[in-house]
């Protein structure tokens, strides 16, 4: 079967690693994968590496005004022939849908991953209704936010989690200082909270450190107030990292944060469970659905950083705890949320007609 990713955004963030894992995964299952990306974007240059049939173009919020654009896009859409399209977000159906509707392909398939409603414009409805055939969601959060355009389609929104390779051979064992936050650097992520809370961790466990995995515009912001509340020597800042680095840094730590304001999933739950890490998270992202409150980590309530720090420092105290809650987050992240059990719904939906 032939499928066809749509992914325009320009930077690297959680869908698109998502999307680099689900391309590779069903290649690999021997269906033929192409990919339309922005040109120069990260994931367009990582998919060449990775031998992905990968067509590059310049597109923004625009484009589907500028007719000449458009004409080359068509074309290797009628050259590619897709049996299925899978859309990264709103960029993508606004940009091609009109073509796609005129190329024949009846399974189209929109991703979302952002739990915040969607604004439903007369194109967008049109394209909703007479274009898309599914709608596939993260988590149960996500679905909740889209409500107003389940009417709209011919199938209900179904929730595939996101899922990781959940091998490895090297683990945490929960006994350094060092706690992860990991994610791009602006404001929804949340990083500045993180901050806050090393603040007060650093009261019990002055030799405890904040290490930042990530790049992004609030990259100076953040090291300002790392500094303003003196705690500038406690904070890491490692920049982007690659995945096996990722990993590598991963297993130095006690435990992950996500401090994030929203989240539609939460892929980085996922990488610390595979390395037996705790997370501390909020209760109000989709980490409630990843999570299980004392068992694998711990869910914050209404963005309570006094009530974070107090978790965090726990688990520092008592190494052996994180110890248990990550063998525990271990064992459901091979139940519940591997690469595997996201592929057969993949091509199940794909599949099915």
């Amino acid at each position: 079967m032939k499928i066809l990713f749509v992914n325009f955004t320009k930077f690297w963030g959680g869908g698109e690693y998502w999307t680099s894992l689900v391309m590779d995964g069903l290649k690999k299952r021997n269906h033929s994968v192409a990919l339309f990306s922005n040109t120069q974007s990260k994931l367009h240059l990582d998919s060449q590496r990775d031998n992905i049939e990968t067509y590059a173009f310049s597109v923004g919020k625009f484009t589907f005004l500028n007719l000449l654009k458009l004409s080359k896009i068509q074309k290797t859409l009628i050259d590619i022939k897709p049996d299925a399209i899978i859309l990264n977000s709103n960029l993508e159906l606004k940009t091609i849908g009109l073509l796609i509707k005129a190329s024949g392909c009846s399974k189209v398939i929109f991703t979302r991953g952002i739990p915040s409603p969607m604004k439903m414009k007369p194109l967008k409805r049109y394209l909703f209704s007479n274009v898309v055939s599914d709608f596939i969601v993260n988590s149960i959060y996500v679905r909740k936010s889209v409500a107003n355009v389940a009417k709209l389609l011919k199938n209900e929104p179904t929730v595939i989690y996101h899922g990781i390779d959940p091998d490895s051979i090297v683990f945490s064992e929960c006994n350094t200082k060092n706690i992860a936050i990991i994610g791009r650097l602006s404001h929804e992520k949340g990083v500045d909270v993180a901050i806050r809370v090393m603040q007060k961790v650093l009261i019990p466990h002055p030799d405890a450190k904040l290490w930042i995995l990530g790049d992004g515009k609030e990259k100076e912001n953040l090291r300002n107030l790392a500094s303003e509340l003196g705690i500038q020597n406690s904070v890491k800042f490692w920049g982007f990292q690659q995945p096996t680095e990722v990993d590598k840094l991963l297993t130095q730590c006690s435990m992950l944060i996500l401090a994030s304001r929203w989240e539609g999933f939460g892929l980085v739950l996922l990488e610390a469970m595979k390395f037996k890490l705790p997370s501390l998270a909020f209760d109000h992202t989709a980490a409630n659905e990843i999570i299980i409150d004392s068992e694998t980590g711990f869910l914050i309530p209404e963005m309570d950083i006094e009530l974070m720090s107090e978790k965090a420092i726990y688990l520092l105290s008592n190494p052996e705890v994180g110890k248990q809650m990550g063998e525990k987050g271990n064992e459901l992240l091979k139940q519940k949320f591997t690469i595997e059990k996201s592929l057969n719904q993949y091509e199940k939906l794909i599949e099915n007609n």
